[in-house]
């Protein structure tokens, strides 16, 4: 009879035999026993949207003291949306996007290309249309005005405001046999040549057609840009209002 105790069959198992090893019991907490986050622990942030760089802004977009005093003066912000002109017929509409800036003294906007104003200087005219915003509220597509674009024998734009300067009514494009063409108001039967000035003596205008700036750099590029602003009804002198 041997003194020596049997062999443990553990000790016997070479190593890494899992196989032959009991599997661990496994346990399922209930869920009040379940780890929390302590109280008020922020949840996990959300996924972030890709980030936008400097290359995705015109760095004089937005000049802030400029649209601020737009802002107050004509209550309109000019963000979003598309620019349309599609110049081919009375009606055409100008709609405020990224590409329409807040400026001092009124907004930039883009109103067409060169190519697509008739070479004979026939006048186009464009309704330019914004968003307006007050407290609570944003106003989709709300008329700024009206303008008239056209060529001119240098290949210049010469571009006007629609309002006649005698009393704020829209003024009309027409050609006519006697006149040729001419810019008529139908409040007070006046006239403004192609050029913008008086057409007739009796007019009761103090003054012709307030043209608009183009930008000359853009116009360079084929691209039509005009400072879109209101002028002072009524007097002599040509005075911005917005």
């Amino acid at each position: 009879m041997s003194n020596e105790s049997d062999p443990d069959p553990a000790a016997a198992r070479p190593p890494g035999d899992s196989a032959s090893e009991p599997e661990p019991e496994v346990v399922d907490l209930p869920d009040e026993a379940k780890p929390r986050a302590p109280a008020g622990a922020p949840d996990a942030p959300p996924p972030l949207a890709e980030a936008a760089t400097a290359d995705d802004f015109d760095p004089d977009l937005f000049e802030e003291q400029n649209r601020r005093d737009f802002l107050q003066k004509a209550g309109s912000v000019v963000i979003g949306g598309a620019i349309i002109a599609v110049p081919a017929a009375i009606g055409l509409i100008a709609v405020s996007d990224p590409l329409m800036k807040a400026t001092q003294g009124g907004v930039v906007v883009r109103l067409t290309s060169i190519d697509a104003l008739p070479e004979d200087g026939t006048p186009q005219i464009f309704k330019v249309v914004a968003d307006k915003t007050d407290a609570w509220t944003t106003y989709k597509n709300l008329p700024l005005g009206l303008v008239f674009a056209s060529r001119t024998a240098d290949g210049k734009v010469v571009v006007f405001s629609a309002s006649c300067p005698h009393a704020g009514c829209a003024v009309e494009y027409r050609n006519t046999e006697d006149l040729g063409k001419h810019y008529y108001c139908p409040c007070h039967a006046s006239y403004f040549k192609i050029d913008g000035a008086i057409g007739n003596e009796d007019s009761p205008a103090a003054r012709g057609l307030d043209t608009l700036e183009v930008d000359e750099e853009k116009l360079a590029d084929g691209e039509v840009w005009v400072r879109f602003q209101k002028f002072k009804a009524g007097v002599a002198e040509k005075k911005a209002v917005s």
